[in-house]
């Protein structure tokens, strides 16, 4: 890995498709290839079961039904209970081997992508975010009581000229509301339902601001009502409110609201109010060199929390992370988008320039 500088003379960690794409032939492409052996040979005799229980469905009902002159009720019973449980057991076989190529794939791929990506990174297959961390974005009108994940990424990046050094930590998550809750009036307070299905990231911004609290939101997200119940309400006469700023385009695509308006716009410089604008905006490249896909509002919905020397960003994607498809060919993209993922990390250090000088704290 070249050692390249961004326009402040700070190193800059992402990774490139081709330093991937390099590194996947020399490491990862002969143990993805025998994976996708072992995912096919696997898919087919599910799929070859699936076909075998609709003919029992289309050929063997009639002749249950109109050669037999039994009880119907009870040849119903038997029919419906021969059809649930062969449902049931390939169901069953799905997720087994299901669960199986995904041990593999934690146990060898992403250990070696994760040590590729930064030798100051660990990974934690078992292990998540912890959820103080979560209930201090502030994001969410109520604490969760469910908050379940996996596989933590966590280390450092460090500049050796600059002598900044800048801790990270991310890891897939999911945070819902499990049991509902009215009050008096019979209004619900705490109604049931997910908050975010992806990924939760922790990285260490170089100055303390003290006990102010900066939230970012997209806008779009206020005209909604599914939302509207689940996000924190802030404004005019509560201890947030919100902050308006210069940059016309990360107004119109965000709502920012702080405790401290003055801190605010300290953090939100023009520079980070268009750096958190690109970041967002940012579509990795694909293997093949096409144009990335644009994506849909509800698989890309990033929230960003700054408190104390930190900042938060949630990204509700609406899909599992570091796993595999048994329905689903696996090629070098299946591999590439565990890449992409473990580089939003290193992006968001790189793009809002979080080791740059003029953060750095105080001692």
């Amino acid at each position: 890995m070249t050692d390249q500088r961004n326009k402040y003379g700070l190193k800059t960690f992402s990774r490139t498709k081709e330093e991937f794409v390099s590194f996947y032939e020399k490491e990862l492409k002969d143990f993805m290839m025998e994976l996708e052996v072992e995912r096919n040979t696997y898919w087919k005799t599910i799929r070859n079961q699936l076909i075998l229980v609709f003919l029992g469905l289309v050929i063997l009902l009639p002749v249950f039904f109109f050669f037999d002159q039994g009880d119907t009720f009870l040849k119903g019973i038997i029919y419906f209970n021969l059809c649930a449980f062969s449902l049931g057991y390939i169901a069953l076989t799905y997720t087994n081997r299901t669960k199986e190529l995904d041990g593999k794939v934690k146990d060898q791929v992403v250990p070696q992508l994760v040590e590729f990506m930064n030798p100051n990174f660990s990974y934690e297959a078992e292990k998540f975010m912890d959820k103080v961390d979560f209930d201090r974005t502030l994001i969410f009108r109520n604490k969760t009581d469910g908050f379940l994940g996996d596989d933590l990424i966590s280390g450092f990046v460090y500049d050796e000229e600059e002598e900044a050094q800048t801790k990270v930590s991310f890891s897939e998550i999911a945070a819902m509301n499990i049991h509902k809750s009215v009050n008096i009036k019979g209004e619900k307070v705490k109604p049931a339902g997910v908050y975010v299905n992806g990924l939760f990231f922790k990285a260490e911004f170089n100055k303390d601001f003290g006990k102010s609290i900066t939230i970012i939101k997209p806008r779009w997200l206020l005209g909604k009502r599914k939302y509207q119940k689940k996000l924190a309400r802030y404004g005019k006469g509560t201890p947030l409110e919100e902050v308006h700023l210069e940059n016309d385009e990360f107004m119109e695509e965000f709502i920012t609201h702080s405790n401290d308006q003055v801190q605010a716009r300290v953090i939100l410089q023009s520079d980070t109010m268009q750096n958190l604008l690109d970041y967002v905006h940012y579509r990795a490249e694909t293997i093949t060199g096409e144009k990335a896909k644009k994506r849909k509002k509800k698989f890309f919905i990033p929230y960003f929390t700054f408190r104390d020397h930190h900042i938060y960003l949630v990204l509700h994607t609406r899909k599992n992370h570091f796993n595999i498809l048994l329905h689903k060919k696996i090629t070098i993209d299946t591999t590439y988008d565990y890449f992409k993922d473990i580089n939003r990390s290193l992006r968001l250090i790189d793009d809002l320039n979080l080791n740059l000088d003029l953060y750095k704290k105080t001692s």
